[in-house]
């Protein structure tokens, strides 16, 4: 028996409601053969069969239809379903744009604000670069201020202590000279007293008339005594004013040096100061111009890696939309297929396939695209299946090429990103080298300007030591004017006052005291003092043998051509203040015999004051000091003889020492003269001719008997000495405390 069953759409159109009530009488009719029938009855069984089958053959086609209706009915709601879910997938695609969109946004305002506070922090870096340099200018500016405000306090200070020392030295000078003129005033009382005294003697025993005589001669013998002292102490003052005013001239010349080597420093200082502020401003110039570039290549950079990270933005939100757009299709494809299952067995086989079919093709142009798909795919299911897997194959190329695609991106990201910090690295170390090239540049200009200032110091030194010796020399033609003025003005007025006889007896009996006195001392300085005491006693001296003297010559290298090229005068005076030098300093040392003096050769002895006596070793190393501290004083001495109107710059003297045994005896009567004879004289007389301008040479038996703690002893090596071969010699010299 068949069962035909109606579905209906309910009043919402929402669910199926199936109808039974035409089962009975008129929606369904049921109709069974019987095999009892008879064969009268057949034709009225055909007939009904007829009648049966009519009407099941309308019901079917009734149920087609309605099936067909329903068919179309779920079709289109599924399509206003698809509509609907279409239409959220727009919005969602829509929102999925805006919010990519929104996101874009942001990313290029957040790139633009970067852009815009690298751009700001740059400015403000430029603004605090040039703060700064002018912060380090005006530093420099402050600190030469306040150094040449320091250098003038301490100049101030030094010159009043100058000046105080200067008054210091000039009052103790006054007072020396007012004790002078007191000892004079007082030597001069004594003398007047002495003669009055004498005077009373001489005429204590004398008439009246020749003491009339005597006294009025006295008198003017006082008188005269009175003027000749009044004019002495005049011109003692006088000298003494002299002297203060050449001090005073002398220190003021210092002064004005100092003020002006102090001014020629500071400006000096000033100029420095100005290039090396200079050179910093320029350093920092040459940093900023470097950062600048930097900070356009940082821009550069960060423009690319916005620019790559708004393509790699761009690329992950087509993916985005392609996924959503994968994603909708696939959502469509699913629902299909879950409606077919559902509503398949409801449908029933091919009647609901045709049914679908024919509300498909009924329904082609009002459907859409969603209604062809969904027809395509109820049609059929294989193909269906099909699809997916090409979806899935499409799906992993697609994954595949967006994977590929985003490595290369980011391969090429790297690769800019790379360039970029290798393109900055080079550029900042040619800007780092360029910078440091220029600072070494800078370096070498401030040194030569140094090096200008010093040359230009040690010529105002020099002009300043001739303006001196100038100076000095006029301090002492004033000088000598002034004695000889005096020394006329004293004659005049001795001349004037008469009583030649008195004034020629006293100054006879003053030249006989005076030559008594000069010649002692000529005899001293002519011989050794125990010969001179055997000359006095009216004895002739025997020739004697010494056992051990140290004995050195003195010499100037170059004499005979300085002499060649020189006047007779320059000569001379070279000379005569060598030997006054050199005598001022033999007069330090009473042990020390001045033996000869033969043009620019000079010969000293120590060991002849005692006499011909057994000498111990501590005598020989007394001997042996004391002759190397007098030449040591001699090359002192040379250095600072004034050399200023001669053809050489300084006096280049040398002096040899040797130490040994002599034979010594006096030679002539009118003009006796001490003799020294030996192979010692021979070594000395070759240790100074092989010696060094201002050295002191010595031999290796001098050098033994030298004490190291008081003499610095370098050996110069061997030479050789004519009639001697080779000699080891060394170079003594001082040692500093």
């Amino acid at each position: 028996m068949d069962q035909v069953i109606e579905l209906r759409m309910d009043a919402t159109g929402g669910g199926l409601l199936p109808s039974s009530g035409r089962a009975s009488a008129s929606s369904m009719v049921v109709s069974a053969p019987r095999q009892s029938q008879t064969a009268q009855n057949m034709q009225l069984i055909n007939n009904e069969e007829r009648s049966r089958w009519l009407s099941a053959t309308l019901n079917k086609e009734r149920d087609l239809k309605e099936r067909k209706i329903l068919a179309a009915r779920w079709l289109v709601r599924f399509q206003e379903e698809e509509t609907t879910i279409f239409e959220a997938g727009i919005r969602e695609a829509r929102e999925l744009y805006e919010s990519q969109l929104v996101e874009q946004r942001v990313t290029e305002t957040r790139q633009r604000e970067g852009a815009e506070d690298l751009v700001q922090n740059e400015d403000r870096k430029t603004d605090l670069v040039k703060l700064v340099t002018k912060m380090a200018a005006l530093k420099i500016r402050l600190r030469v201020q306040d150094e040449a405000r320091d250098k003038e306090v301490q100049f101030r200070e030094k010159v009043k202590l100058r000046r105080e020392a200067h008054n210091t030295r000039v009052a103790a000078l006054e007072k020396r000279q007012k004790r002078e003129r007191e000892e004079l005033s007082a030597t001069q009382e004594r003398i007047a007293r002495n003669a009055k005294a004498i005077q009373a003697l001489q005429v204590r025993f004398m008439d009246e008339m020749e003491k009339r005589r005597c006294l009025r001669e006295f008198e003017i013998e006082s008188q005269q005594l009175r003027m000749r002292q009044q004019k002495e102490a005049e011109q003692l003052r006088e000298f003494q004013l002299l002297r203060i005013r050449h001090i005073a001239e002398f220190v003021q010349a210092e002064l004005a040096n100092m003020t002006e080597m102090e001014e020629l420093t500071a400006e000096q200082r000033a100029k420095e100061a100005d290039l090396e502020a200079e050179h910093d401003v320029q350093l920092l110039a040459d940093n900023e111009k470097l950062e600048r570039q930097q900070a356009r290549l940082k821009a550069l950079q960060l423009k690319e890696e916005q620019k790559v990270s708004r393509n790699v933005l761009k690329q992950v939100q087509k993916r985005q939309s392609r996924l959503l757009d994968k994603q909708q299709r696939q959502g469509a494809r699913v629902r299909e297929r879950m409606m077919r299952s559902q509503n398949q067995n409801v449908l029933g086989g091919s009647a609901g396939t045709d049914a679908i079919e024919g509300s498909s093709e009924h329904d082609t142009s009002e459907g859409g695209e969603s209604s062809s798909q969904f027809t395509a795919s109820v049609m059929d299911p294989s193909e269906t299946g099909g699809m997916t897997e090409d979806e899935a194959d499409a799906t992993t190329r697609a994954a595949t090429d967006a994977n590929a695609a985003a490595e290369a991106e980011g391969q090429r990201q790297n690769t800019a990103t790379n360039d970029a910090a290798k393109e900055l690295t080079e550029a900042l170390e040619k800007g780092r080298i360029r910078v440091e090239q220029q600072r070494k540049h800078q370096v070498g200009l401030v040194d030569e300007l140094r090096r200008y200032h010093a040359e230009v110091r040690a010529q105002k030194a020099r002009e300043h030591r001739r303006k001196l010796a100038e100076l000095t020399k006029d301090q002492e033609d004033e000088t000598r004017a002034v004695k000889t003025e005096q020394a006329s003005e004293m004659t005049e007025l001795l001349e004037t006052i008469g009583h030649q006889d008195l004034i020629a007896a006293q100054a006879t009996s003053f030249d006989k005291q005076m030559d008594t006195v000069v010649s002692n001392r000529l005899l001293g300085n002519m011989l050794p003092a125990h010969v001179a005491e055997e000359l006095k006693a009216g004895r002739t001296p025997a020739p004697s043998s010494f056992d051990n003297v140290a004995l050195f010559f003195t010499d100037i290298y170059g004499f005979k051509e300085l002499a060649n090229r020189s006047q007779p005068r320059q000569i001379v005076a070279l000379l005569n203040r060598m030997y006054v030098a050199f005598d001022d300093v033999i007069a330090g040392f009473p042990d020390l015999y001045k033996v000869e003096t033969v043009m620019d050769s000079y010969m000293v002895c120590a060991g002849l004051s005692q006499g011909p006596v057994q000498k111990t070793l501590e005598d020989r190393q007394r001997d042996a000091a004391t002759a190397a501290k007098c030449a040591l004083q001699l090359l002192e001495a040379a250095r600072g003889i004034y050399v200023g109107d001669q053809e050489v710059d300084a006096i280049n003297l040398r002096i040899g020492i040797q130490c040994g045994p002599v034979l010594a005896g006096v030679i002539g009567t009118k003009m006796p003269h001490f003799c020294l004879f030996s192979d010692t004289v021979n070594v000395a007389s070759r240790m100074c001719s092989t010696s060094l301008p201002l050295k002191l040479q010595v031999s290796e038996a001098m050098a033994g008997y030298l004490d190291p703690s008081r003499f610095l002893v370098e050996e110069r090596g061997t030479i050789s000495v004519k009639g001697k071969g080779e000699m080891k010699t060394f170079f003594v010299s001082e040692r500093e405390e």
